[in-house]
């Protein structure tokens, strides 16, 4: 067995163990890198317009995006808080609706049954129950507020000098199978540019029609219920069902006619993105297959949920480039390779 084959193999086998012992630090790791990705993706072009370093790039694309952030909240705050504020106000009053609206049905009486409080918690455990809720639900927000921080400080730092991480990642490997190592972080990059840029203008897009749309039909809370759509549109195929309930809620408090227009309006969103957006973009990066791509949601999801629901996109086409480039072009194919390139490389 070759010295090459038997680096691969080793390096193969402790990123086995370290995901499996530390899943969540490790995906947090890549959220972190495909930040850094994004960030790169906007930094290099901007400093070579410029003439100044990346370095500077990277520090100017994040004071400009949290000045853009900060613009947009400043700007968006007041509507949003008073949408927010109007949906907690008309919450019960829409609750009522929805309930007298499935009350005339006999299915719609069964769900009522169901959801029910005094079914889901006995009076004699509710303090009890309620307590353990508020706690678990506290350290969950703090968990995820830590990995949020964590997650954009490895950003940053990965962005602003990606060459070490490259250098360190090459040495782990023969320098019979460097070259190739290097061209698949140049793809695995290419690829996640891509995906991330796609997605990005299609969480937009998506925002625009959806509040539109609503805001044409009459529906209440349009702006935020817009925002809740873009937010989840970041998940393909399974983030436009989760953000269709609230609209469909607030609609049938509102009117239930109303439910067949914004089902058909989401319906519209998620066909014009999937027939007309995502093809533009994969055809230039990875064409990730539905059913390969829902598979992937399951299976990130039930072993580590809502964080692996949102990654499996990126980690499906990772997946795909490592397949591509690793295996298929490097072992199965077997195409002859240059020499190792020196350890100094482009950043």
């Amino acid at each position: 067995m070759s010295r090459t084959l038997i680096s691969v193999l080793i390096l193969l086998a402790v990123l086995l163990v370290v995901f499996t012992l530390a899943s969540g630090v490790v995906l947090v790791v890549f959220a972190g890198a495909l930040l850094a990705v994004g960030i790169r993706g906007l930094a290099c072009p901007l400093a070579h317009r410029l003439g100044i370093g990346e370095g500077w790039g990277v520090a100017l694309v994040s004071v400009l995006a949290l000045l853009i952030m900060g613009l947009v909240f400043w700007l968006a705050a007041d509507a949003l808080t008073a949408q927010a504020n109007s949906f907690r106000q008309e919450l019960p009053g829409l609750m009522d609706s929805v309930r007298r609206s499935l009350s005339q049905y006999s299915w719609g009486q069964w769900v009522i049954q169901q959801v029910d409080p005094r079914r889901l918690i006995p009076d004699d455990a509710a303090a009890g129950q309620v307590a353990s809720i508020a706690v678990t639900s506290l350290g969950g927000v703090l968990g995820g507020l830590g990995d949020v921080v964590l997650i954009v400080l490895l950003g940053l730092y990965l962005a602003s000098d990606p060459g070490t991480y490259r250098r360190a990642a090459l040495r782990l490997v023969s320098p019979a199978a460097r070259p190739r190592m290097l061209e698949l972080m140049d793809e695995a990059g290419r690829v996640l540019r891509g995906w991330l840029g796609g997605q990005m203008f299609a969480m937009a897009v998506t925002g625009v029609f959806i509040g539109s749309g609503l805001w044409a039909l009459g529906v209440p809370l349009a702006g935020l219920l817009a925002v809740i759509a873009a937010i989840f549109g970041f998940i393909p195929y399974i983030g436009p069902i989760i953000s269709v309930v609230p609209a469909i809620l607030v609609a049938l408090g509102q009117d239930p006619s109303l439910v067949p227009w914004v089902i058909g309006l989401f319906v519209l969103s998620q066909n014009i993105e999937g027939n007309i957006l995502t093809p533009m973009v994969q055809s230039r990066t990875a064409d990730l297959s539905p059913a390969y791509l829902l598979g992937a949601q399951a299976l990130m999801g039930s072993g580590f949920g809502l964080i692996g629901v949102v990654l499996a996109a990126p980690l499906a086409a990772l997946v795909m480039v490592a397949v591509k480039v690793g295996y298929v072009e490097g072992w199965v194919e077997a195409r002859p390779r240059e020499a190792a390139p020196p350890l100094v490389i482009r950043q």
